[in-house]
């Protein structure tokens, strides 16, 4: 008891003069016994406010960070998420809260909002010209038919914007009302900082944050087709015409450290336009524990690899998971 009125004192009287700290963190590093909802707190960043955490669930307890020497990554993007995601508890935060456009990670809200609708993924539809939309490689052929789950496919594993904006169509949904789905999902989801304006990314409208887009990728991760979809390193996909369309996913790590051995990619997408910088949403398990990884406004494209591959394996090194 004296040593945790000793801890508070301390950080009434010191530490808060210099860096917010949370007190149940503080008892921690002094060696202090404190409870699993303490634990949840948020841990030091690179923040210049406290972050805010969702507190833990009855069934997962949040990782105990137990090299205290680590603060964390060096990174230049605009904006960093790291978190458990069992847990919702933070391991790492720059500018978590701030609004930033997203580009293309607006497709995992299009594809969600597209198979609300309950499609038939297994029918033949085609693709027209009023569907075309420049900014990004075009992945399916104009006037031929090809399978429904096929274009989805090119969506998320091209980010094919023309493939996108044939899933609006395809909805049944007329455009604005599309729109407003996307908006009221985001709500539902409690997105609360998330806008949308259109359904392929390439408007600096669509905007978001690195905290709501876990929601985000968490949500579409439940999905079986977008789970495999989102975990595929390539894609081809056959017309009726017989023409096949082969491509690569834009997530480069699928063929990193992080997709071998313990490792593996369980989620993600990015995003780019020159409003945005280059983002990257990823989830990575580690041996059966999974981290969520936000990198927003990076430099250049393999900035944003780079600092999401870091940051995963600094999570992983940095912390240890309750073993139930």
């Amino acid at each position: 008891m004296i040593s945790r009125v000793v801890a508070q004192m301390l950080l009434a009287f010191t530490v808060t003069r210099i860096l917010p700290v949370d007190p149940a963190n503080l008892e921690w590093k002094l060696g202090i016994p404190t409870t699993p909802q303490a634990l949840a707190a948020p841990l030091l960043s690179l923040t210049s406010t406290p972050v805010t955490l969702p507190m833990a669930g009855d069934r997962f307890l949040p990782p105990r960070k137990t090299d205290l020497s680590s603060y964390g990554v060096v990174t230049d993007a605009q904006s960093v998420f790291v978190a458990d995601t069992q847990s919702g508890a933070a391991l790492f935060a720059k500018n978590p809260d701030d609004v930033r456009s997203i580009g293309s990670i607006t497709k995992l809200m299009t594809a969600l909002v597209f198979l609300d609708t309950n499609p038939d993924l297994d029918s033949w539809v085609t693709i027209l010209d009023d569907d075309y939309v420049g900014g990004a490689a075009v992945h399916v052929q104009f006037n031929d038919g090809i399978r429904l789950r096929d274009v989805l496919g090119a969506s998320i594993v091209g980010s094919d914007n023309t493939a996108t904006k044939a899933l609006s169509r395809l909805s049944g949904l007329a455009p604005e009302e599309f729109i407003f789905a996307m908006n009221a999902k985001a709500k539902t989801l409690g997105m609360a900082s998330s806008t949308f304006v259109e359904v392929t990314g390439i408007e600096a409208g669509n905007v978001s944050t690195a905290r709501d887009l876990m929601m985000l990728l968490l949500e579409a991760k439940k999905s079986d087709v977008l789970d495999a979809y989102m975990t595929s390193p390539r894609l081809s996909v056959r017309h009726v015409s017989g023409v096949v369309t082969s491509m690569e996913s834009t997530d480069i790590l699928f063929d990193s450290l992080l997709n071998v051995d313990q490792y593996s990619i369980t989620g993600g997408k990015t995003g780019y336009i020159s409003e945005a910088g280059y983002c990257f949403v990823t989830t990575i398990d580690h041996d059966g524990d999974e981290v969520f990884v936000a990198v927003l406004g990076a430099r250049s494209k393999l900035d944003r690899f780079n600092d999401a591959k870091a940051l995963a394996v600094w999570a992983f090194n940095t912390f240890t998971w309750p073993k139930l």
